[in-house]
């Protein structure tokens, strides 16, 4: 057991400097009504404004119900913001957005062109068909359900093998990664937390056999997990597919 706990605390305690892209990752909190947020950082819990010209990429709020009823969000005041007409009852809610598929291109020099594949620029170095997933655990009052342990699709998903509202710091929990339904195995995770150093994770470990890593959760607060995959594009337009995903969840 204490092997097992200075192996956690390793990681927890080695910062991994975060990485130069944009990462999406998505949050809401209950009022008169319900609201919701879209959060597309370079460095997470460092607000960025979403520019008029790229909030087309990102698909709208979305969020799902225990029996897995989808209800969309509608458009808040600012690029990123969404409201629900009416506050949730309680219980536990995914909610879910994603950054769609897109093509970024390097041209001969050496400029990254959005939108474009290989077809459109002539002697293209590299190009990449980029998505991004994001997902929160909602929960409002003590609901327990644990409908949140089971996939909804994302190409690259983050999955808690029980809800959050159990997770509770210095207490190891478990999550599961997902490359098209399947377990994404040695991939990396990283995780954070709201009052972590910023440009750093508090997190980093490797998924097992199962896709599967343990997590030790050292502070409260709100938590983001961070994961990424790249895989060969099929075909002579582009080079690779690269996915990553966000789970945000809350830690007592």
């Amino acid at each position: 057991m204490i092997k097992k706990i200075g192996f956690v605390v390793l990681f927890t305690t080695i910062s991994t400097v975060q990485s130069f892209a944009h990462d999406v990752w998505v949050d809401g909190y209950n009022s008169s009504m319900f609201k919701g947020f879209i959060k597309y950082e370079h460095v997470f819990f460092v607000p960025q404004k979403i520019e008029n010209d790229r909030i087309h990429l990102f698909e709208p709020l979305v969020i799902i119900d225990k029996d897995f009823k989808s209800t969309m969000l509608k458009n808040g005041v600012e690029n990123g913001q969404y409201n629900l007409d009416k506050s949730l009852d309680d219980g536990t809610y995914i909610l879910k957005s994603s950054y769609k598929p897109t093509y970024s291109t390097k041209n001969e020099n050496n400029k990254w062109i959005t939108g474009k594949s290989k077809k459109d620029i002539s002697n293209a170095q590299y190009c990449k068909q980029i998505s991004r997933f994001a997902k929160s655990i909602i929960n409002i009052g003590d609901d327990k359900n644990d409908f949140v342990t089971k996939p909804i699709g994302q190409n690259l998903e983050i999955v808690p093998l029980e809800n959050p509202s159990n997770f509770k710091t210095g207490v190891s929990f478990k999550v599961k990664v997902l490359l098209d339904g399947k377990p994404a195995q040695e991939v990396a995770l990283k995780g954070t937390f709201e009052s972590f150093k910023k440009e750093e994770f508090a997190f980093s470990g490797t998924t097992d056999s199962k896709g599967e890593i343990e997590i030790l959760p050292l502070r409260g607060g709100k938590w983001i997990l961070l994961t990424k995959v790249v895989k060969p594009y099929e075909g002579k337009d582009c080079d690779e597919i690269s996915y990553s995903s966000t789970l945000s969840f809350q830690v007592k």
